[in-house]
């Protein structure tokens, strides 16, 4: 392929059997039942022995051992795509940047017009733990979370959906990773208003989705979920500093 912007037709979905099958089973999982256990567990010392961000790296070490046994070879797949096709890579980070630039833009914009402001609680929480101990807490967000939810929402469910349709590939990773975010929240403080917040996910998802489908890679949605949280760490870390 010599053309330099790969278009929709160019996605070839390379999911195994097993791939598809152990991905859609642990994605509940780990969206819904590891994070209720832990935080069950973390009751039990009241005390707090189990801090948050010790809660998390659990967490994340768990997901990590599963992606690591079930998905290392679709890793390596997917490593060899990038390599193969390392200028539509580059292209579909720089073009998903600059989509999810623009998309950022509109939702704000939309936002204004209706007069909303939301403080996103997930962002409070990553913030306040990133306050007690900031180079852990990046860790997980920068090398942690890429590498484990890039591999279950677009390596898994996108892929998965893809055959059967792109719009339904699309709406179903953009709206479960989006409320993957924020369902806790909701669930603690009994307000299902509170998935709304869901939506301010919605730009960087829709971008990072296209970014992967463009180059035929999942490092490169996982570069893009990578790079957009260290961005957000520094902008953390820089108004703590000035705090």
């Amino acid at each position: 392929m010599n053309k330099l912007n790969r278009t929709a037709k160019d996605f070839v979905p390379e999911l195994t059997r097993l791939e598809t099958v152990v991905g859609w089973v642990y994605m509940p999982i780990h969206v819904f039942l590891l994070p209720i256990l832990i935080g069950m567990f973390q009751t039990l010392y009241p005390s707090g022995e189990i801090s948050d961000i010790t809660a998390n790296m659990i967490y994340y070490a768990i997901g990590l051992v599963v992606i690591v046994i079930f998905f290392g070879k679709m890793l390596r797949r997917e490593f060899d795509n990038l390599l193969d096709n390392f200028r539509h890579c580059v292209y579909g980070l720089c073009a998903g940047w600059c989509v999810w630039y623009v998309l950022t833009i509109l939702f704000q914009v939309i936002l204004m017009l209706l007069d909303l402001e939301l403080a996103n609680p997930n962002n409070e929480t990553i913030t306040a733990i990133a306050g007690k101990d900031f180079n852990k807490m990046m860790a997980i967000a920068v090398i942690g979370a890429p590498l484990i939810e890039e591999p279950i929402f677009r390596g898994v469910i996108f892929q998965s959906l893809r055959k059967r349709g792109r719009a339904l590939a699309y709406v179903v990773s953009i709206t479960l990773f989006s409320l993957y975010h924020v369902w806790q929240y909701a669930l603690v403080d009994m307000d299902p208003l509170i998935l709304l917040y869901a939506l301010q996910y919605v730009p960087i998802t829709l971008a990072i989705t296209w970014s992967y489908e463009r180059s035929g890679s999942l490092w490169t949605p996982m570069i893009f979920h990578a790079l957009n949280n260290y961005t957000s760490f520094m902008a953390i870390e820089m108004l703590q500093s000035m705090g």
